[in-house]
């Protein structure tokens, strides 16, 4: 080309690529960046891989087995792939529970069934004996029935007791294995239906962590369709089936571990402040929405944050996590594991630089509800983003409180984080929970990635100026469940409640006076970020110090289960003190002592031994001791004594857990308005 030609060339070419650059370095919005992905289908995609991976033909990547271990090194290069320098995989010592496939075998017909984690298995050529329909299981069910070498089928009764129950009853009575199937088909009127578990189809398989214990016998489930097979099959005369689980087990004393995975996206204010995104990557079956949707949804925010240059203030953590359907077996309180080993064994120390965690599950059904599960404190900034963000929510939003214990949030909020658990499985949900028919098909994308927008909304609130915490709203929440005249019914009176009662109007007028409040939260003008190390100091303080678990493992106020055991216990007194005697009262009573119901549904051995794994002491109780377990009394003695007449012995009894009862619930009350006090004095002192 002539020399002249190539200079004008040259410039002419300058000035396109000039007049090109603006659109060309246009950075995309976060929003759209979600759209591209979920456009291009990153989200499906990844859902796809990890709903291939399994130990079982039913699928299943549960804590630390191969499955599971091969989702969190996939997540890791996916987030190294993102543009992520700073990923880790931390190993958490795990049971790895590598379920292979069951089934259960009768005159050449093979039913497949589904595996419990935590659960036996048997050898490779199984158990074969008589098969023995035992209703639900339960102590009076075997009376008269001879189980011993046999195989039992039992209905499942999800909603008033556990699986542990029935397999330990079926241990204690001589069975060598026990199948576990749905009465569902006979409604929904009985004492103890299945209902709702598993029931979104006839043919649906279930599958839970199995609160178990390696010394009952191997339990399997089998379909509603299949078992009502099976039981018509034993009514028409004596049945014999062959009963295959195989499992493979590495206990984590032996070696067992899974991965949390770590990802970092540094803020710009280097105060050591944090906030965690988490979803947990272990799951049963080929989950769509538990939690392998919720796990593409939050990476897919990960990758969208790198794809538009996004840089917090605060650091965010993508924590995707092992083992939260389960753990550990000879174990009650056998899931979240994951989390609960990240917060309390591996980063006890950032309680109180965690602004906020984001406990991500269920993401996302067609037409779902956007339900929030949560602590008072957080309630008014959840529901101003919400609020305003309808296009995100078509289907409403629901949020609710106390936290639920059924996912990673709770071990985080027992350590004084504040948190919350987002979700949306969809209206019928709860049918299909654990099921084979939660799978890749229900989820929504397009919902999947409104929340995907929807968990930015939430961030950007959180980023700047004062933490949105209402602690005035966590006095009034307090106040809802302080109650004097119960607290007097309870046999505690005195000092330490006027303690609390002042405490509780402490708290509240401080949080006030330093702008800690729903109208901080909500209105125009949010005070400055200067405030947040106070804020964190003081949530810490209050989130730990005021969460517990009742008896039956919902979030209550440390208080609350001694004063309600107490109240029960002075009614069975009462009841003694009649005249005549009203017997059936006091067992009443008695009964809904702390879990003692399943001394009266199961025998005395298997309710005592259950006793033993809630102890705060047990070897295994994760997460369950931060709940400020109380005292786990067996009245099944006392009930023994008043059947029997013995009213006196029953008496003592009584009184003696009541004294000590009166004595915990006192220390529990004492410690609670010490918390609070401390608490306003912070308020005040950084006024």
């Amino acid at each position: 080309m002539h020399g002249k030609r190539l200079v004008l060339a040259l410039a002419l070419a300058a000035v396109a690529v000039a007049l090109l650059l603006p659109a060309a370095a246009a950075a995309l919005t976060y929003d759209q960046a979600v759209d591209q992905l979920y456009a291009r289908g990153y989200p499906q995609n990844v859902e796809t891989y990890l709903n291939s991976l399994g130990t079982s033909p039913l699928g299943f990547r549960l804590g630390g087995t191969a499955a599971d271990d091969m989702a969190a090194r996939y997540l890791a290069d996916k987030l190294r792939g993102a543009g992520y320098r700073d990923v880790k995989l931390e190993p958490v010592p795990v049971d790895e529970w590598a379920v292979r496939g069951a089934s259960v075998t009768v005159d050449g017909h093979v039913f497949t069934c589904s595996q419990f984690a935590g659960v036996p298995g048997t050898d490779a050529g199984g158990i074969t004996a008589e098969v023995v329909y035992v209703g639900n299981g339960m102590a009076a069910d075997y009376e008269g029935v001879d189980v011993r070498g046999k195989i039992v089928l039992v209905d499942s009764a999800m909603e008033a007791t556990w699986l542990n129950f029935q397999g330990a009853e079926a241990t204690l009575h001589g069975a060598l294995a026990a199948i576990i199937t749905s009465n569902f088909s006979d409604g929904t009127s009985m004492a103890f239906p299945s209902y709702p578990w598993y029931s979104v189809a006839p043919d649906a398989l279930g599958a839970n962590d199995g609160e178990y214990d390696m010394s009952f016998v191997p339990l399997v489930y089998m379909s509603q369709q299949d078992g009502d097979w099976l039981k018509s099959r034993i009514g028409a005369g004596s049945t014999e089936a062959t009963f295959v689980s195989k499992v493979d087990v590495v206990m984590a004393r032996d070696g067992g571990k899974g991965f949390n995975v770590i990802a970092t996206l540094p803020g710009k204010k280097k105060n050591g402040e944090m906030v965690i995104w988490n979803a947990h990557h272990d799951a049963h079956f080929r989950a769509g929405l538990d939690d392998t949707g919720a796990v593409v949804a939050t990476l897919a925010a990960a990758k969208a944050m790198k794809m538009c240059g996004y840089r917090p203030n605060r650091t965010i953590k993508f924590v995707f996590d092992t083992a939260e359907e389960f753990g550990y077996t000879d174990c009650w309180y056998d899931w979240s594991t994951g989390a609960w080993h990240f917060i309390t064994k591996r980063h006890p120390d950032w309680a109180g630089r965690i602004a906020a965690m984001y406990s991500i599950e269920l993401m996302a059904a067609a037409e779902a509800q956007v339900d929030f599960n949560t602590s008072p404190e957080l309630v008014p900034w959840l529901e101003k983003v919400c609020s305003q963000n309808p296009a995100l929510t078509p289907y409403g939003y629901e949020i609710e409180t106390p936290q639920s214990t059924w996912q990673n949030g709770w071990s985080f909020m027992a350590c004084g984080v504040p948190s919350f658990e987002i979700s949306a499985g969809g209206p019928d949900y709860d049918e299909m929970y654990h099921s084979t028919y939660e799978n890749q098909d229900v989820v929504d994308w397009e919902m999947t990635a409104n929340m995907t927008k929807l968990f930015m909304r939430l961030h950007r609130f959180t980023d700047a100026r004062q933490l949105p915490y209402d602690f005035v709203g966590r006095a009034d929440d307090l106040r809802d469940h302080f109650d004097p005249d119960e607290l007097a019914e309870a046999g505690l009176t005195g000092r330490s409640v006027k303690a609390l009662d002042a405490a509780i109007t402490r708290f509240r007028a401080a949080s006030r006076t330093f702008g800690a409040g729903a109208a901080a939260i909500t209105g125009p003008k949010r005070g400055p970020a200067s405030r947040n190390p106070v804020m964190l100091r003081v949530a810490k303080k209050v989130v730990k110090g005021m969460t517990a678990l009742d008896a039956w493992d919902y979030t209550a106020y440390p208080h609350e289960q001694a004063m309600w055991d107490n109240e029960y216990l002075a009614a069975a007194l009462a009841a003694l003190d009649e005249d005549p005697v009203d017997a059936d009262a006091a067992i009443e009573a008695l009964t809904n002592v702390g879990i003692n119901v399943n001394g009266v549904l199961f025998s005395p051995s298997v309710h005592r031994y259950d006793l033993t794994r809630h102890d705060p002491d047990y070897y295994r109780v994760t997460w369950g001791k931060l709940g400020k377990l109380g005292n786990y009394f067996d009245t099944t003695p006392a009930m023994a004594k008043v059947e029997a007449g013995r009213y006196d012995q029953a008496r003592t009894q009584i009184k003696a857990m009541l004294r000590a009862n009166i004595h915990d619930l006192d220390n529990r009350v004492a410690t609670m308005a010490k918390v609070l006090n401390e608490a306003s004095a912070m308020m005040r002192k950084a006024r």
